[in-house]
């Protein structure tokens, strides 16, 4: 009588809620491979010329910045690279493997942080006319300045959050989403995106909301912790606008130019 009775006892609830927490991870770890190999790919096609030529989309790279594109240019492939990685690591349960190759990981973030920056001025400096289409060599320095700091902020409070993976995870993810402007409005069709008032951020933020509702669709609960972080990246976006145009601006990136 008593193993029936104990049979019909309902199992405790810290025993069965690990199944319910459990039962949504699988697809929210596929979802994160998927995005990371739509960044790659976007990655890939973006920068085609200049990863199998040299090239830029306009032309040759510009002789007196060369090495420094370059090494941006790797860093920011290396960086969807290993975001590609540390998903997949976590996919196939290498949990240990995923945290020691997150320092490396953070390093390359802040290189990517030092070496966005320099790269927008020297280029603005050297080739003023390539970015008259994206709202002026000014208004291209605000916009991107500003997402080097949305992509540091983002890595930063990734890091912050390493073993906390429902805040961890959407804000690499999201750092990564930033670092795809350059790609994305180098993409044939997508580029058709970049327009005012947002010109290269456009894409980005269409992907991104794209992003939100196919994580919907396959967890089949929004991730609240992203649309944060989105919503933080919309804001920013509409901010560097606003800035981009203003007289303190021109001024300061008149000095800020080499």
């Amino acid at each position: 009588m008593s193993e029936t009775i104990s049979a019909q006892v309902p199992a405790p609830a810290s025993r069965v809620a690990p199944r319910i927490a459990d039962s949504r991870t699988p697809s929210d770890r596929r979802f994160y491979i998927i995005a990371a190999v739509i960044m790659l790919l976007f990655t890939a096609e973006g920068f085609r010329n200049f990863l199998l030529h040299g090239k830029t989309l306009d032309g040759a790279i510009n002789a007196q910045i060369a090495p420094l594109i370059i090494v941006h240019g790797l860093a920011m492939l290396g960086w969807v690279i290993v975001f590609l990685v540390q998903c997949a690591l976590i996919q196939t349960g290498r949990r240990k493997l995923h945290l020691a190759i997150g320092p490396f990981g953070v390093l390359l973030g802040a290189a990517i942080v030092i070496l966005g920056p320099l790269v927008a001025m020297f280029s603005v400096h050297f080739n003023q006319a390539a970015y008259e289409n994206l709202g002026g060599p000014k208004f291209f320095l605000a916009m991107m300045f500003m997402q080097m700091l949305m992509f540091g902020s983002f890595v930063g409070l990734g890091w912050f959050y390493r073993r906390k993976p429902q805040i961890h995870r959407p804000m690499m993810l999201l750092a990564t989403l930033v670092i795809q402007s350059g790609s994305l409005s180098r993409t044939p069709y997508v580029w058709n995106l970049s327009r005012p008032p947002l010109y290269v951020q456009t894409p980005v933020l269409v992907f991104g909301a794209l992003l939100f509702f196919l994580q919907w669709a396959m967890s089949k609960s929004p991730n609240r912790t992203y649309l944060k972080g989105y919503a933080a990246l919309s804001a920013a976006s509409l901010a560097s606008v606003a800035v981009g145009h203003s007289e303190l601006w021109t001024h300061l990136a008149t000095r800020l130019t080499p």
